[in-house]
C-alpha cells in the first residue's frame, strides 16, 4: 500500500514488488503514461489492471495495454455495494466502453428515469438498480435516505444505463449530471466521448451553463496532450458537427488542469463551483 497515488512512486513499486494486478481510476492510468519513468519500469509481472470510478476512454485503454502488456478491465461499483456490481471478464469477451456483466449473485434491472416505480421503456436508457449480497443494510441512522434509494431489495444507483443483448451494461451518465437543453436531456459523457477522439485532448469534462433561451447549454472544458497547441475555438469547430442539435457546446475552454477528487477522479461538481455554474 502506498500512502497516496503519485505516478513515479507507483511505477517504482511495480518494478520493486512485481505486482500482478493494479486498481485505479482512468486519470491514474493517464498519469502513469505521462510519467518520465514509464520507459524504465518493468511491467512483465503485471497481468490485470482494474479501472473504475469514471468512464475509461478506449484510446487510453489501448495505449496502456500496448505499453505494458497487461489487460485493463473496466468495472463498476459503489460504496453502497461493498465495492463491485459488475465487471468485464479477464478472459473472454471484453467490451470497450461497457462496465461488463453483473458479478455472481447480483441481479440488475433498469427503472424509469422519471418514475422509478416503473420499469424503463424497452430499448431506452433507465436508472440502474441492483440487488445482491453486497448491498448495504442502509445508511447509519438515516431512514429518510434509505427510503430514497431502496426499491424493495434493489438499490438505486443514480446512474443511467443500457443493457445490450449480451448482458453487458453501458453507463450513459449520472442522473444528476444530465443537462436540460430546451426540454431535451443531454448526457455530458456522450459529448466527452467524442472529445476524447481528438488526438489533442487529454482530459474532458462537460457541464451545463445557464442560457437565457434554452435554460442550460453544454460547455466543454479540456486539458491537452503534451505538445498540443489547439485552442478552444478550433476544438469547438471540430466537435459540434459531430453532435446532435441539442448536444452542441457553447464553447470549449482549454485549461492547464481539471479539478479532481482525492482519489484522482475528474470532479464535475468542483468544476461547476469553479465556473459558477
Amino acid at each position: 500500500m502506498l500512502p497516496r497515488f503519485e505516478a513515479k512512486a507507483a511505477l517504482a513499486a511495480i518494478t520493486r514488488t512485481n505486482v500482478t494486478s493494479l486498481p485505479g481510476v482512468p486519470t491514474m492510468y493517464q498519469a502513469l503514461l505521462d510519467c518520465p519513468d514509464l520507459g524504465k519500469t518493468d511491467f512483465t509481472s503485471l497481468r490485470a489492471c482494474i479501472s473504475g470510478g469514471a468512464p475509461l476512454a478506449a484510446e487510453l485503454k489501448e495505449r496502456f495495454e500496448k505499453l505494458t502488456g497487461a489487460v485493463v478491465i473496466e468495472g463498476y461499483g459503489l460504496t453502497e455495494s461493498s465495492g463491485v456490481v459488475s465487471c468485464n471478464p479477464y478472459e473472454g469477451r471484453n467490451k470497450i466502453g461497457s462496465i461488463g456483466q453483473p458479478v455472481p449473485g447480483t441481479n440488475i434491472k433498469l427503472v424509469d428515469k422519471e418514475d422509478p416505480s416503473k420499469p424503463a421503456p424497452k430499448g431506452e436508457p433507465g436508472e440502474l438498480t441492483f440487488s445482491g449480497p453486497q448491498v448495504m443494510c442502509g445508511y447509519w441512522n438515516r431512514p429518510d435516505a434509505d427510503a430514497e434509494v431502496f426499491l424493495g431489495t434493489y438499490l438505486r444507483t443514480g446512474d443511467v444505463a443500457m443493457i445490450d443483448d449480451d448482458g453487458f451494461i453501458h453507463i450513459v451518465d449520472r442522473l444528476k449530471d444530465m443537462i436540460a437543453v430546451g426540454g431535451f436531456k443531454v448526457f455530458p459523457s456522450q459529448v466527452e466521448d467524442i472529445l476524447y477522439k481528438h488526438p489533442a485532448v487529454k482530459e474532458a469534462l462537460v457541464i451545463g451553463v445557464a442560457d437565457a433561451y434554452l435554460g442550460e447549454i453544454p460547455r466543454a472544458f479540456v486539458t491537452l496532450q503534451d505538445g498540443a497547441t489547439q485552442d478552444g475555438a478550433a476544438l469547438a469547430v471540430w466537435l459540434n458537427p459531430k453532435l446532435g442539435k441539442h448536444e452542441r457546446v457553447q464553447g470549449v475552454t482549454v485549461m492547464d488542469n481539471l479539478p479532481k477528487t482525492m482519489i484522482g477522479k475528474l470532479d464535475r461538481k468542483a468544476l461547476r463551483l469553479a465556473v459558477g455554474s
